[in-house]
């Protein structure tokens, strides 16, 4: 459904019925003849008219306030119900009362901050303990490297990489009711992970390496997170020119989001990733933590994976990633002020950021 508001010299499309509204309403001071209106359809049909002639300037005949009301309903229905928990293996994710922390496990040889240290099946399993009895309250599991950068695995290394490692988590009696997301772009990917034990799709290319990822999220009904990215992990860094930073990124989750709404993706099954370190430059990375919250408006849960990322050791002048420890708690607190709901973390000290971030800001 679109919403056109048109009026002389002016025709702009809405998505959400309250935005066509704030600018119509926001046009009125403009008419300066009485001879013409504002108007909004909703489609091909008028729901809403401003006009300095009419003694009622909003009345368009019978039944019209019984429509306006019908329009907020239907839009306040859909942002509750992108905001429902997600219920997973007996753990339930209430958004809005407190973080919860997305634990990576990076099953690869080359990733910028752990490369290397789990890429053993015992490494990752251990790690995975680690992470489970600290409180983290999901495993990311992940077998390409999406540091700047890097270059493609083939499928069947990436599938020999994820698979055996979720399989193995499910088999553990400590770990088979962990949450686990599956860190991949690939549709075969995901679906052999679901398959094995996954609960969540994270795609860092926002379905848009392959579109088809939405129509695995809607059979296997299972949650999907959305992230920004420009070009691929070898080229991404070359692409970070926007006009309009926040709306850039906010026009490109809200275009993947209607196509997940499209395909069968539940809207409360779609979280979103605003993709720091992703074809922005340091300072673009700290305007969005600065601005995180004007992405409420999409109405989805919002990832923030900061972690460890370039832009704290530039910022501290630190080339190691495993010492940005204290520069990643800055920003997981950051983005907790700025209302995020999951946090993509390496560390378990980042359990006792939360709670801290969690008691000021929430």
């Amino acid at each position: 459904m679109t919403f056109t508001v048109i009026t002389r010299g002016f025709k702009q499309e809405f998505e959400r019925w309250t935005d066509a509204l704030e600018t119509a309403n926001g046009l009125r001071p403009q008419l300066k003849s009485w001879f013409i209106d504002i108007r909004i359809f909703d489609d091909k049909n008028l729901v809403w008219m401003y006009s300095k002639l009419r003694a009622h300037p909003e009345y368009i005949g019978p039944g019209t306030y019984d429509r306006l009301a019908r329009l907020f309903m239907a839009e306040g229905k859909v942002e509750a119900a992108s905001r429902q928990p997600w219920n997973i293996r007996g753990h339930q994710f209430n958004w809005g009362e407190r973080t919860y922390l997305m634990g990576v496990i990076n099953v690869t040889p080359d990733s910028f901050s752990d490369g290397g240290q789990f890429n053993t099946l015992e490494a990752a399993l251990r790690q995975a303990h680690t992470l489970i009895e600290a409180n983290i309250d999901i495993l990311d599991i992940g077998g390409q490297s999406t540091r700047p950068g890097a270059e493609q695995i083939s499928l069947g290394e990436e599938l020999n990489r994820v698979v055996p490692v979720i399989e193995a988590i499910r088999q553990t009696d400590a770990l088979k009711q962990a949450v686990i997301s599956v860190d991949t772009t690939r549709t075969t990917v995901a679906r052999a992970a679901i398959e094995a034990g996954a609960d969540i799709i994270n795609d860092i290319s926002g379905a848009t390496y392959e579109p088809d990822m939405l129509k695995v999220a809607a059979e296997t009904e299972v949650p999907i997170i959305l992230m920004h990215l420009r070009g691929t992990p070898e080229t991404m860094q070359q692409m970070t020119d926007y006009d309009d930073l926040l709306g850039e990124m906010s026009a490109s989750l809200r275009k993947q989001i209607d196509q997940a709404l499209a395909v069968g993706v539940p809207m409360q099954n779609i979280c979103i990733d605003p993709g720091i370190g992703f074809a922005k430059t340091y300072p673009q990375n700290l305007d969005i933590l600065r601005r995180l919250s004007e992405l409420a408006e999409l109405g989805c849960p919002l990832l923030v994976g900061a972690s460890r990322k370039s832009f704290i050791g530039w910022i501290l002048d630190q080339p190691d990633p495993q010492q940005r420890e204290w520069g990643t708690a800055a920003a997981c607190a950051a983005a907790i002020a700025g209302g995020a709901d999951i946090l993509r973390v390496h560390s378990t000290a980042m359990v006792d950021v939360a709670r801290v971030a969690d008691a000021i800001w929430r």
